[in-house]
């Protein structure tokens, strides 16, 4: 659901048919949802609504960063860089506010435990990451904050890493978007979006606790 939000924020006129038609495909994907037994099938419907978000948000990047869907493990462009950069920053924070809230970041719902992996917190972040690290990103690409010359080609691992320059502008873009205030998202709080952070992990604990305690995401139109 986020991640449609941010794809009807950004389609513009020139490119609404293809990136409102990915949204579209994605809402199509969200309503399998209910039908889905095991933990799989939620993963491998997922996995079909990212590719379709990706190629969709490809779409809305200006066309000088070369950006033609998602790849890690090496980044193959400064968008992906900047992705993979701002990604590992919520996760940290992510990891902060589950161990205040007394929960063990390792052990997750959606994604499975592995050694070192901090599968909770990789839950957690879910639903922020479309509305704090890729709205930074695009915005910074759109507004030429962040520019090719902000990714530079690392032959060792054949990706690109950001430049300090470039790790910079999205540290300060990233802090400034966690700092925004918002109320309505969550029932009862108004704060910035690292409360609501914050406040998702208590809700978790809270939800384990107790498992009548209702869940819901937060709410972002």
């Amino acid at each position: 659901r986020k991640q449609i939000v941010l794809l009807q924020r950004f389609a513009r006129r020139d490119n609404a048919d293809d990136v409102l038609a990915g949204a579209g495909q994605m809402e199509q994907l969200l309503a399998m949802l209910p039908g889905c037994g095991t933990r799989d099938e939620v993963m491998g419907i997922e996995g079909a609504a990212a590719r379709e978000y990706f190629g969709a948000l490809a779409r809305v990047i200006p066309d000088d960063m070369r950006f033609t869907g998602r790849s890690t493990q090496p980044p193959a462009d400064l968008v992906n860089a900047a992705l993979s950069y701002g990604y590992a920053i919520i996760l940290g924070e992510s990891v902060s506010a589950l161990c205040a809230a007394g929960l063990d970041p390792a052990i997750g719902f959606l994604h499975t435990e592995q050694e070192r992996r901090p599968s909770l917190a990789l839950d957690l972040m879910e639903e922020f990451r479309p509305l704090i690290v890729d709205q930074v990103v695009i915005a910074a690409a759109r507004r030429a904050e962040l520019r090719p010359e902000h990714g530079h080609r690392e032959e060792s691992i054949h990706g690109v890493l950001l430049t300090k320059a470039g790790k910079e502008i999205l540290v300060a873009a990233y802090e400034r978007r966690m700092l925004q205030h918002t109320r309505g998202a969550l029932p009862g709080l108004s704060g910035s979006l690292r409360r609501h952070l914050y406040r998702q992990a208590e809700r978790i604990a809270a939800c384990i606790r107790d498992p009548d305690t209702p869940w819901t995401g937060m709410s972002w139109r």
